[in-house]
């Protein structure tokens, strides 16, 4: 890696073998010293979650949908103070959510 002279920004080599400064756009000679391809794309909305079975799913609960045995229980505040809150059961698998609220558990 090397940095333009002017301004210390970063010089981007260029298609005819060329180095540019994005800042200052200032043009020099040289060589790119070694160089990295990537070789697999990366996966993309997974976060923190590997595969498909969702880490926070710890509730014993059947899925109506797919028939999964574990849930997340997730609980959403109301939007006025007077409302209760809501609690959802998210499928650590596909992702249905029942909700909860009013019902005697």
């Amino acid at each position: 890696m090397k940095f333009c002279e002017i301004c210390k920004g970063m010089l981007i080599p260029t298609q005819d073998g060329k180095l540019k400064c994005n800042n200052c756009g200032c043009i020099t000679t040289g060589e790119i010293t070694s160089s990295e391809s990537i070789k697999e794309k990366p996966e993309r909305q997974k976060g923190v979650v590997k595969g498909d079975e969702n880490i926070f799913a710890t509730y014993d609960h059947v899925c109506k949908k797919c028939g999964y045995n574990k849930a997340q229980i997730v609980e959403r505040q109301p939007y006025i103070t007077d409302e209760d809150t809501l609690i959802y059961l998210k499928c650590g698998k596909c992702g249905f959510s029942e909700n909860l609220s009013k019902k005697i558990m």
